[in-house]
């Protein structure tokens, strides 16, 4: 079965075999953005393994962002999903999306995680080069855990309740989930 969640204007839904090629060219053609993930081949098939592989992976999901009649605008992944917590990563957007795209995308993977799945807490990982990224997890409350000094990242931990804080100031970019988070909170 395919997971799939709703966000306000975006969706996630589980990538499949049949996202292979959108993924590998959004890959492609992101090469300032790659610096910041894992290298690839450029390679359809393997790419379609890797989709088909994180299929199986328990509640580790790789996710296609897109619109509500079904355009894709991008990649984010969760993943290391453990009872409490979760690592998400590797988002990507392709060129021309709407601008809203990556602050839906942020609020609708943590709802995800938070709220959907009652995960306490989160793990982001952070090339120290990636400077919006870490600017953007430090505004949103997120804490630097570790700084390895001979590692070029940082750990950072982000709580569910410290999430729910920073998503009240940015409402505008989510989905109204009073309910469910009432039911975790009481």
């Amino acid at each position: 079965m395919t997971r799939f969640y709703e966000g306000k204007r975006i969706n996630l839904r589980e990538a499949d075999a049949h996202d292979a090629e959108f993924t590998l060219e959004l890959r492609l053609a992101n090469q300032h953005l790659n610096e910041f993930l894992t290298k690839i081949d450029n390679d359809v098939e393997k790419q379609r393994r890797y989709i088909i592989n994180h299929q199986n992976k328990g509640e580790d999901c790789y996710f296609i962002m897109e619109s509500k009649d079904g355009e894709r605008y991008g990649t984010v992944r969760m993943s290391d999903v453990t009872e409490d917590s979760f690592l998400p990563g590797s988002w990507i957007i392709k060129k021309g999306a709407p601008g809203y795209v990556a602050y839906e995308t942020y609020f609708t993977i943590f709802d995800y995680a938070f709220i959907e799945l009652n995960k306490k807490h989160c793990v982001l990982d952070v090339k120290k080069n990636n400077i919006a990224n870490i600017k953007l997890h430090t505004r949103m409350g997120a804490i630097i855990r570790n700084e390895n000094s001979d590692d070029d990242r940082f750990f950072f931990d982000f709580s569910r309740e410290t999430y729910l804080k920073a998503r009240k100031k940015y409402e505008r970019f989510t989905i109204n989930r009073d309910d469910q988070i009432n039911k975790l909170i009481n």
